[in-house]
């Protein structure tokens, strides 16, 4: 049964929005005496209330950063906020109890602002927090992530490691709260033994697979560290140390969840009807339910897989008709990179995006810095082969990272290569390089970090981030950079992939199939291996709705630019359509989808 109508935390009721008068007719006014101050005492009361709740609005939103940086000071690094970076998140019920009080009396405070008198884009400012605000406290108390995420546990790992790799301030500061966090990471691990209580099992199943890896790869955070410790003998005997006790404790944690807790990991991991819902309309703002998002996405599953398999007629009609899209698939050229060439191969294939798409002006040119790096140990089981890092939002200083998880020397050579092969050959390569970089996310990131909300800068908004990447592989392909038509036919299969996904997604999370069919649905669809079916299931019930947010995203924008394409017609600007689009950041996309004719609106009158 589909839910139309999800609880809400009760809210002020808008007021109608008063319009401005605009400035540009001050000087008719002057010439008229007598009306003049009845009119600057109007036109001075709208603005200063608009100011009013405006700072009101900025107040709270600090008060909002002050609340994570106390709590949760990982996610406050992650944010960009750094005076808490020697600190790990306490995983307790009682820092759960506060963060959640605290919170909503925050939310309490948002809504005693006029939102009315603001600015328009302000406005769309103060929703995006009154979400923002609603879902962490919505998560903090029905995730329950103490009791039933094992992976949460590790995640201090990757925060030390982002601070040791992310260039926001001198090394040395980083390397000090890097090895702070260290040493209280074995306390994080005892807070896991006395909090865990039957997880779902594939949850505990791939934490341990992670403990296994953390610990081969301790490696990875000496090597970070020498530049710190090499001309202080005292520094590196206690840096040995502090490694030391993180193994050990990594091995004890992993043996807990062998012996203790997987035993007893009979935990559900859907997320259900009603989280599913909630999460749809207030973390994303679509309005759309349940049972209309898994139509939706069963619709698009059905179109992508007609495309998928007229695609394969077309690169090999007689294979495609013969044994099907997935052996046209199996026969994709490998020529690639050697091993150690890889990331050079990236770097020479970025330099050519950046060429081709700076030629063709549909977009803006990434003025941020971009590292290309291979994926640290710990980081491959939990983490997309290829990775991209955003910088911390509210960072002066921006870089980017990107990972590649490249075959381990422990592997045969036969492995490596076959690896290789699937991963990094030529025609793939284009295809992560278009989602990933550019026009992708490192573009979305640098052109929405012009916008000046901080706000906008700190949300998370999968439909926006997802979709974008998505809709820069098919601008990639209208635009000519791909240089095999290889590229367009892995384009189109991913899509399908992705399109099965998002099926999966809402289908497993709202009971309408359940982890053998959902395995089950990969293997006979995309012909996957065992395991390889797991693991996309694995992912997909670690994050209700985030599946569904890569089809969503790319059709909603692709409807954008249709739209304006036609109103505007012989003036309508690609480029210009783009950077408007970006420009907006982190909103949800049907406010920007608002915001775009807001603004549009007022250019029109300002021409005429």
């Amino acid at each position: 049964m589909e839910m139309r109508n999800y609880k809400r935390i009760s809210r002020v009721p808008s007021l109608p929005l008063r319009r401005f008068r605009p400035l540009l007719f001050l000087p008719f006014c002057l010439a008229v005496p007598s009306p003049l101050p009845a009119y600057e005492a109007t036109l001075t009361t709208q603005d200063v209330e608009g100011a009013l709740e405006n700072t009101r609005l900025n107040e709270v939103f600090n008060q909002y950063l002050a609340t994570v940086q106390m709590f949760d000071p990982e996610r406050a690094t992650r944010m960009g906020v750094h005076s808490s970076d020697t600190a790990l998140t306490q995983r307790t019920d009682e820092r759960v109890t506060r963060q959640i009080e605290a919170l909503t009396r925050l939310r309490t405070k948002l809504h005693e602002i006029n939102k009315a008198a603001m600015y328009p884009a302000l406005q769309a400012d103060y929703n995006l927090l009154d979400r923002m605000l609603e879902v962490d406290i919505y998560e903090l108390g029905s995730r329950d992530s103490l009791r039933r995420r094992p992976q949460y546990y590790l995640d201090p790992l990757f925060s030390v490691y982002q601070l040791l790799f992310k260039d926001f301030s001198d090394y040395n500061s980083r390397a000090s709260a890097a090895i702070s966090r260290l040493r209280q990471f074995p306390l994080v691990l005892d807070q896991a033994e006395r909090n865990l209580f039957h997880p779902p099992r594939i949850w505990t199943e791939q934490a341990i697979r992670q403990t296994e890896e953390a610990i081969s790869g301790i490696p990875d955070f000496v090597s970070l560290l020498k530049g710190y410790t090499k001309y202080d003998p005292v520094l590196k005997m206690q840096l040995d140390e502090t490694i030391e006790k993180t193994k050990t404790a990594l091995v004890r944690y992993r043996n807990f969840l062998r012996e203790q807790v997987l035993p007893n990991s009979d935990g559900e991991f859907k997320s259900g009807e009603y989280a599913y819902g909630f999460y749809l309309e207030r973390w994303h703002g679509l309005k759309m339910t349940p049972g209309a998002a898994f139509r939706y996405a069963k619709r698009s599953f059905k179109t992508s897989m007609k495309d998928l398999e007229r695609e394969a007629r077309a690169v090999d009609s007689l294979t495609a008709s013969e044994k099907g899209w997935h052996v046209v698939l199996a026969n994709l050229p490998t020529e690639h990179p050697g091993a150690g060439e890889v990331i050079k191969n990236f770097q020479d294939e970025i330099d050519r995006a950046y060429q081709h798409f700076d030629e063709y002006k549909v977009v803006e040119f990434p003025k941020q810095r971009l590292l290309i790096t291979k994926m640290p140990a710990f980081m491959t089981v939990s983490f997309p082969y290829v990775y991209f890092a955003e910088p911390f939002p509210l960072d002066d200083i921006k870089v980017s990272e990107l990972y590649l998880s490249l075959p381990s020397d422990k592997l045969s050579e036969a492995a490596r290569e076959k690896a290789l092969a699937s991963g990094f050959n030529y025609a793939r390569v284009e295809l992560l390089i278009a989602y990933d970089i550019m026009p992708g996310m490192h573009l979305r990131s640098y052109s929405a970090d012009a916008n000046r909300s901080r706000i906008r800068k700190v949300a998370s908004q999968p439909v926006i981030t997802n979709g974008w990447a998505c809709y820069a592989e098919l601008l990639a392909e209208e635009m000519g950079y791909y240089s095999s038509y290889w590229s367009r036919f892995l384009r189109i299969y991913v899509r399908a992939l992705r399109a099965g996904r998002a099926l999966v997604d809402t289908g497993l999370h709202t009971g309408r199939m359940d982890h053998s069919e959902a395995v089950a649905f990969f293997q006979e669809n995309f012909h996957m291996s065992g395991g390889q079916a797991q693991s996309e299931v694995l992912r997909i019930s670690m994050s209700p709705t985030e599946s569904l947010s890569y089809i969503v995203g790319m059709d909603r924008i692709l409807a954008m630019r249709k739209y304006y394409r036609h109103s505007e017609e012989k003036y309508f600007d690609l480029r210009n359509f783009h950077s408007s689009f970006l420009r907006q950041g982190k909103l949800p996309i049907a406010d920007i989808e608002s915001e775009l004719r807001r603004l549009r609106k007022e250019a029109n009158k300002l021409v005429k």
